[in-house]
């Protein structure tokens, strides 16, 4: 009985051990005149520090980092053959230079070209879409939006604590996609390296229909030797409420708390 009793305390003594925690901090200095909000998941700590928590919870449109899932999909179910899977531009001209040619996999999810992934989701088609994106557990896996555009300010929203979870099961690989496809997106993903230290991420951006961004994403993950931290931005209002805004932000929210670039 004794020895029972022992390994009874021992199991609920490790339980709370492994239980997650949350915090929440002030990085408005960082938002500047953003509004927004923060997310980031310790995963070596089991530790949430979030900015605006309530705002954490509130989805919206994923717009461009939706291209994580969608490559792993395009994958999956062998549309796209690899990070060097081609199609040709059909000479289109669009304002954003760089999406005027040919693509790769690899190329479009880094210059954000959106002609390419709506062609690979005609090619995945509707009805696979509908029976992976409630398996994933991606945001509202609403997809009535059309097959082009239901992740593009339509019916499809997921909110940025539910950005990280995805993130963390990304990398855990316990999304039901094989190994080799989450190896190639999270090589597409990375953004730099420093040392043993791996950046990765992927902006997204809603518009008004006249070149003005009105909400910026940044998605992404650092993963260390001592550890993987997943985070997700969103913002609103200000000059500039674009993806690439949201990546500086979070930028220096992970410079602040020593995340990355790695401190001594």
């Amino acid at each position: 009985m004794p020895v029972l009793i022992l390994h009874l305390l021992v199991s609920l003594f490790g339980c709370a051990l492994c239980a997650e925690t949350a915090g929440e901090r002030d990085f408005s200095a960082e938002f500047g005149s953003y509004s927004g909000a923060f997310a980031l998941y310790d995963a070596a700590h089991q530790h949430w520090l979030r900015y605006h928590p309530e705002q954490c919870r509130i989805r919206t449109t994923p717009c461009s980092t939706f291209k994580v899932l969608n490559s792993l999909i395009a994958l999956e179910t062998g549309v796209a053959s690899g990070p060097d899977f081609g199609l040709p531009w059909d000479g289109t001209h669009y304002p954003i230079e760089p999406w005027n040619h040919d693509q790769t996999l690899r190329g479009a999810f880094s210059v954000s070209c959106v002609w390419y992934f709506q062609a690979l989701a005609t090619r995945i088609g509707l009805e696979r879409y509908r029976k992976i994106l409630p398996k994933v557990g991606y945001g509202n896996a609403d997809v009535t939006g059309g097959v082009t555009q239901f992740w593009l300010q339509s019916s499809l929203t997921i909110s940025p604590d539910e950005q990280v979870d995805f993130l963390r099961r990304l990398h855990a690989r316990t999304l039901p996609f094989s190994d080799r496809n989450v190896d190639t997106v999270l090589d597409i993903m990375t953004l730099a390296r420093d040392g043993q230290t791996a950046f990765r991420g992927k902006t997204g951006t809603a518009g008004d229909g006249k070149d003005a961004a009105t909400l910026g994403w940044f998605i992404g993950s650092v993963s260390a030797p001592t550890g993987d931290y997943f985070f997700a931005t969103r913002i609103t209002g200000g000059e500039n409420p674009s993806g690439r805004t949201a990546r500086k932000i979070t930028e220096s929210i992970l410079s602040t708390l020593k995340i990355f670039p790695p401190h001594e």
